[in-house]
């Protein structure tokens, strides 16, 4: 009955290296690999933050030129009012002075 107990321990030891053994294999895979996605990660984040530095020079650019954007836009729907009202004031006219013939 000894004899058993020693091949059950034996068994024990050798599941127990086996373990150990594929979680040293795995680790030695995985590293690299994340290793590799952090260097990727620390690119990726320098060029979000140079983007994002982009985007702020564009958007201190663009400032100036959205305000006079604005003031054409303005300017444009000014003259499109005075258009109908001269049109408006032409009508009258024309009707007026059918009217008096």
């Amino acid at each position: 009955m000894e004899w058993v107990i020693t091949i059950l321990a034996i068994g024990c030891v050798f599941f127990a290296f086996q373990i150990v053994m594929d979680y040293v294999k795995y680790k030695a895979v995985v590293n690299p690999r994340i290793k590799r996605l952090q260097a990727a990660k620390g690119e990726l984040q320098v060029r979000i933050d140079a983007s994002k530095i982009e985007l702020a020079e564009s958007q201190e650019k663009l400032g100036p030129a959205k305000k006079e954007i604005e003031r054409l836009e303005q300017e444009y729907q000014d003259l499109q009012a005075e258009i109908r009202e001269e049109r408006e004031r032409g009508g009258r006219r024309e009707s007026q002075e059918l009217g008096e013939d």
